[in-house]
């Protein structure tokens, strides 16, 4: 659904295609400090490229709200570590050479050790290897990376070890490959330019078989991002009825999810949705799937993006084959879903502000709603993805062109690893576009999608 909710982004990919860079895989950054010494502790003395500082270290690091010194340069400072043992502290001002810190860890004994520095520009790779044009989903599995691009009208396949091209299927013009699900033996692609749903074979690419899908007389029927078991594909479906021009609405038929036999090759039939615009499916648990609708959005005359109807969350029983639970989000856009089996929350990202929204899985009840969202990004931008790593919850925001670390728990935003933003933006206004996240934690790498670049960045986490 990004796709279509952002079409201008398209122009935007033609017009930046060319500033993406050249380069190709790049060397993991030195361990460390980032000047090859290898030398770490527990706690981490960050540099950002604006000149900001913070002196940082992960959850169960020191007691809970213990005190905490430490000496930046010649300066005494003070502080608590939060109460889940982590540090945090912005200096006020940069150009800091050294800090040592002293603390009290989870055992009661007392910690004095310097602090390890941290360059984020030295750990970000802008070009760590190079897409073609407007790639829209990426995947990873069984030692590959998989990548759709929409505007090339091809699936690339690279090998993780090295990042180099080992398969890939090519489409037909205007196919606009959008979304890939990747499973043991088959992998699916949606092609919204074409309603095409393509089979392929995950070790190279082959074409294994396809299912068109009617579009009924549809200006735009949108395939969105699909899920597969062993016996079904489930594509959610847009259904827009007709386009309107910046400032009117876009009119939308109510959302569905088009449900096909994999051993058929057909459409063994439509599941009708609650609201307009289905756009992500993401598994709960092993018998519940997702569905989120986000409304009629439609832009303005400065094809900002704007939302007229509710969003709602359709849960469907594999096992009932039915939809056993609807959650009314309210007029929010939401789109993105991110599943938090730990906690048994299912989050949201809306597709027209910064924001996320949060229900709690086992009762289905809203935790987090349009009174009192996630507050993540700022100003026009929205939520592409999000993903969970060991400590923290990561969001990008499109047009921020920025990554934001979360506490899973309550949500707070500037948290272990990235205590401010990540920043994508390599050159002023050029927009990278993140799309789409991977944490590699054996690597202790984050790997990310850039849509209007047509590229993945690395970022190699402490």
């Amino acid at each position: 659904m990004r796709t279509n909710l952002y079409v201008w982004m398209i122009l935007a990919a033609l017009l930046f295609a060319s500033c993406g860079g050249g380069g190709g895989p790049t060397p993991k950054p030195p361990d460390g400090n980032g000047n090859g010494n290898g030398t770490t502790s527990a706690v981490w003395f960050y540099t950002y490229p604006s000149g900001e500082q913070w002196v940082i270290a992960p959850p169960g690091t020191a007691q809970a709200a213990s005190g905490v010194t430490m000496v930046a340069d010649t300066q005494l400072y003070a502080f608590n570590a939060r109460d889940d043992g982590s540090l945090y502290f912005r200096f006020a001002e940069g150009g800091i050479l050294m800090v040592s810190v002293n603390y009290t860890d989870p055992d009661g004994n007392s910690q004095s050790i310097a602090a390890t520095p941290f360059s984020v520009e030295q750990h970000l790779t802008h070009d760590f290897a190079l897409t073609g044009a407007a790639p829209n989903d990426m995947e990873f599995a069984g030692g590959r990376c998989y990548i759709v691009n929409s505007m090339d009208n091809n699936l690339a396949i690279y090998d993780t070890a090295d990042f180099n091209k080992i398969g890939g299927l090519t489409f037909p013009e205007w196919s606009s490959p959008s979304y890939i699900f990747v499973g043991d033996e088959l992998g699916f692609i949606a092609c919204n330019g074409n309603n095409t749903i393509v089979a392929f074979d995950p070790t190279d690419g082959t074409e294994q078989w396809s299912v068109p899908l009617d579009a009924g007389g549809l200006a735009f029927l949108g395939p969105g991002r699909l899920w597969a078991n062993e016996e079904h594909v489930f594509v959610p479906l847009a259904n827009i009825a007709e386009f309107g021009v910046p400032g009117e609405e876009t009119l939308y038929n109510t959302a569905q999810v088009a449900v096909i036999n994999i051993e058929s090759h057909a459409v063994e039939f439509m599941l009708t949705l609650s609201g307009q615009n289905a756009v992500d499916i993401a598994p709960v648990g092993e018998d519940l799937l997702a569905i989120s609708q986000a409304g009629n959005v439609s832009f303005d005359e400065d094809y900002n993006p704007f939302v007229t109807s509710s969003s709602f969350i359709d849960v469907y029983s594999l096992e009932d084959e039915g939809i056993v639970e609807t959650v009314s989000l309210g007029v929010v856009g939401a789109g993105t879903l991110l599943f938090d089996g730990e906690r048994n929350r299912l989050l949201a990202g809306s597709l027209v502000n910064g924001r996320a929204y949060v229900v709690n899985t086992e009762s289905w009840v809203i935790e987090r709603g349009h009174t009192d969202p996630i507050r993540i990004g700022t100003g026009k931008t929205f939520i592409s993805d999000m993903l969970l790593t060991d400590d923290a919850l990561l969001a990008a925001s499109f047009n921020e062109d920025a990554i934001f670390a979360l506490d899973p728990e309550d949500y707070t935003v500037g948290v272990w690893p990235l205590p401010a933003p990540l920043s994508l933006e390599q050159e002023e206004l050029f927009l990278a576009g993140p799309q789409e996240l991977y944490y590699d934690g054996a690597a202790g790498a984050l790997l990310i999608l850039e849509g209007v670049a047509n590229r993945i960045a690395r970022f190699d986490l402490p």
